[in-house]
């Protein structure tokens, strides 16, 4: 490779770890959402494999950022809400119902919360989480804002989104009359 390919590469490669690990994800867990090899995301990651344009919109599209910060060494800011919009599969693969959840163990790095939100009513706003802290909704019932910092986001029954929630965040149900249902994961950093 020539020195203006081994640098894209070596940018890419560090943009892509930066980001992944400040989700807090796995290689295997992004291979999963990307569908790029977990070896392969390593070679990149370690700056021993240029990858290919489809290659980079893949891991950009599972990071939640433009393919451009990820070759431009991540100096884009990612935004801290990503949505799933009800119908629409997860990370453009497929989509991921839950039919259940058990609780968490002792020590467990996540905790799952169902949250009935009277008409009206506002949940928060919540202090910022430790850096890597993720919180995932699903949204069963009603129409919410969901604001995170100076990010805000408005989603109908179905939708689900991930946010990073290292800044104050909260929840406003948006109807009058009916409750909100939500459903959240916290992924602790």
């Amino acid at each position: 490779m020539s020195t203006l390919e081994d640098e894209i590469s070596h940018r890419t490669g560090q943009a892509v770890k930066q980001r992944r690990e400040a989700a807090g994800l796995s290689l295997r867990v992004l291979a999963a959402r990307s569908g790029v090899s977990s070896s392969m995301i390593s070679d990149i990651e370690r700056g021993t494999k240029s990858p290919t344009v489809i290659t980079v919109v893949r891991l950009a599209q599972a990071l939640g950022v433009s393919a451009s910060a990820l070759v431009d060494g991540g100096a884009e800011q990612a935004p801290r809400i990503r949505i799933l919009r009800h119908g629409d599969a997860a990370g453009g693969l497929h989509p991921a119902p839950w039919a259940s959840l058990g609780p968490t163990t002792p020590g467990s790095r996540i905790d799952f919360v169902r949250y009935r939100i009277p008409p009206s009513a506002v949940l928060g706003p919540a202090a910022a989480h430790a850096s890597g802290t993720i919180e995932h909704i699903h949204l069963a019932a009603g129409t919410i804002r969901v604001t995170v910092g100076e990010e805000m986001v408005d989603l109908t029954a179905g939708d689900s989104c991930s946010c990073r929630a290292d800044a104050a965040h909260g929840v406003e149900n948006l109807d009058t009359v009916m409750e909100a249902t939500i459903y959240l994961i916290v992924e602790r950093g």
